[in-house]
C-alpha cells in the first residue's frame, strides 16, 4: 500500500509538470512590434526561415542568424530558400552558423555570434513547442541579453490545435533537463562569485581610496 501511494504521488506529480509545461508552450507572438538588435532563427522548418526572413525585410533587426545550417547547405542554396529578402540585404546581414546540431548548440552558437556583435537584445524564431526549451537554453548561456521569443506553428504539429502524442513528452523530458542544466549552472556562478579571491587575485587587484 506504501509502494502504490508513492507511486500514485509521482505521477501525480508528473502529470501536474507536464500540465505546466504544456502551459509554457506559447498560443501567438506575445510582442510582434519590438525592434530588438538581432534575430536568431533555429533550422527545422521552412516555416521558421521565412518568418525570420520577413521579420529582416521589415527591419525589425539590424542582423539575422540562422543556426544549425547543414554542413551540406551552401550560401547561395540558403539564399534561394529566402524569397523575402533581396541579394544586398542577404549578403550584408544575414550569418550563417554551421556548428550546432541540436538546441544545446544553438544556444552557445547564438551566444558566440550575439557577443561578437555587441548585441542586448534578441528575436528568437523557432517552433512554438519548441520555444520553452529554447528560452531556458539561452538563458543558460546568454542571461546578459534579453530575449523575445517569435513562435512559428507548423501546420503538421498543430493541425488538430494540440502537440502530437510523441512529440509532447519527449519535448517534455527534453525541457526537464535543459532546467537541470539552467540550475547547474547558475549554482555554479553562484559559487565562483562568493569563492574568495586567491592570494596571486587580492596581490592584482588594487586597494580602494580611502
Amino acid at each position: 500500500m506504501r509502494s502504490l501511494r508513492l507511486l500514485l504521488l509521482v505521477v501525480s506529480f508528473l502529470l501536474g509538470a507536464y500540465g505546466w509545461f504544456l502551459g509554457r508552450i506559447p498560443t501567438g507572438v506575445a510582442d510582434p512590434q519590438r525592434q530588438t538588435d538581432g534575430i536568431v532563427v533555429l533550422t527545422g522548418g521552412a516555416l521558421r526561415l521565412d518568418e525570420a526572413a520577413i521579420l529582416l525585410a521589415d527591419g525589425r533587426a539590424r542582423r539575422l542568424l540562422i543556426s544549425g545550417v547543414s554542413i551540406d547547405s551552401k550560401p547561395e542554396d540558403i539564399r534561394g530558400r529566402l524569397p523575402a529578402l533581396g541579394d544586398d540585404l542577404f549578403r550584408c546581414c544575414v550569418d550563417l552558423g554551421y556548428q550546432a546540431r541540436n538546441t544545446i548548440g544553438n544556444a552557445g552558437e547564438t551566444a558566440a555570434w550575439a557577443r561578437a556583435n555587441g548585441m542586448k537584445s534578441l528575436r528568437v524564431v523557432t517552433a512554438a513547442y519548441h520555444m520553452p526549451r529554447t528560452l531556458v537554453e539561452l538563458r543558460r548561456v546568454l542571461p546578459e541579453v534579453e530575449v523575445v521569443p517569435h513562435p512559428v506553428f507548423p501546420e503538421r504539429v498543430f493541425d488538430s490545435g494540440t502537440l502530437p502524442p510523441v512529440t509532447a513528452p519527449l519535448e517534455f523530458a527534453k525541457y526537464i533537463l535543459a532546467l537541470f542544466r539552467l540550475r547547474i549552472a547558475t549554482l555554479d556562478a553562484e559559487t565562483q562569485a562568493e569563492a574568495p579571491l586567491s592570494p596571486s587575485e587580492a596581490t592584482a587587484r588594487p586597494e580602494s581610496p580611502p
